[in-house]
């Protein structure tokens, strides 16, 4: 039956179902057509709910997912951190909030580098998302130089507007974790079918700014400082090993709050 305590409700079904032993195959050639979101305001309106409702459902499936007679001890492992999916936006704010000031202290406390150059190695994960997307993309697209350079370009942007909705998201998961109830609002559809059809002056559009677009344009400007940083500390002209991340960063907040602004009218 279907469960109206979280948000992602086709979520919740399917776990619920794998707790009762069914069986699942993926039918990878079966196309569900929809319309993606066309506007932000409606890109935050999925991306809330989705992350928000994964976060609800770790809280709800954790103590079922572990005490489960009929689940692998790999498959409540493969469980749980998939429920945890969502909590990454939480971790990347962290993460990037902290580096620039982390940037300055590698700077002023040489005998601290040690450390750094050992947490460098996490990088690594970014590096294992890279090379899986990448197999996915080659098989839909092929290989060679051409796909290769277009898929670094999407890459790039894609991730850099993943971390952009970072602070967005990182509040749905938060809410999620502890509970907080909220009405499931559906991802607005503007009926586009053609380059030519319009989404201005549709009713679902939000006239109103959220104090989280302010909080993203801030955000964009001290990732801009952070990308300043490595120019100006230290003594050996400088520390770039971060400057990618701030870049990046720099351009996913400042993406999400131009398109904020102008995606109202």
């Amino acid at each position: 039956n279907w469960s109206g305590d979280t948000l992602t409700e086709d979520l919740d079904l399917s776990y619920r179902a794998q707790l009762k032993n069914w069986k699942f195959k993926y039918l990878e050639d079966v196309e569900t057509p929809s319309e993606l979101p066309v506007v932000i305001s409606a890109a935050r309106s999925q991306q809330f709910r989705w992350n928000k409702g994964g976060a609800e459902n770790f809280r709800k499936m954790l103590g079922r997912i572990i005490k489960s007679k009929v689940m692998p001890f790999k498959t409540k492992v493969h469980g749980i951190l998939h429920l945890l999916n969502s909590t990454m936006f939480l971790n990347v704010l962290i993460v990037a909030v902290l580096s620039i000031p982390m940037l300055y202290i590698k700077n002023e406390y040489a005998h601290l580098k040690v450390y750094f150059y050992v947490m460098s190695f996490f990088v690594v994960s970014t590096v294992i998302f890279f090379i899986c997307y990448w197999f996915m993309y080659k098989r839909i697209y092929g290989s060679g130089v051409k796909n290769f350079v277009n898929y670094l370009v999407m890459f790039f942007v894609f991730f850099s507007i993943a971390m952009g909705f970072s602070l967005h998201n990182s509040i749905a998961v938060l809410e999620g974790h502890i509970g907080k109830r909220s009405d499931f609002i559906r991802t607005p559809k503007f009926n586009i079918n053609s380059l030519t059809d319009s989404w201005k002056g549709n009713k679902y559009l939000r006239k109103k700014l959220s104090a989280n677009v302010i909080l993203e344009g801030l955000l964009m400007l001290y990732f801009a400082f952070g990308m300043y940083s490595a120019f100006i500390v230290g003594d050996q002209g400088g520390d770039f090993g971060l400057f990618p991340f701030h870049l990046m960063l720099f351009c996913g907040f400042g993406y999400v709050f131009f398109k904020s602004l102008t995606s109202r009218a």
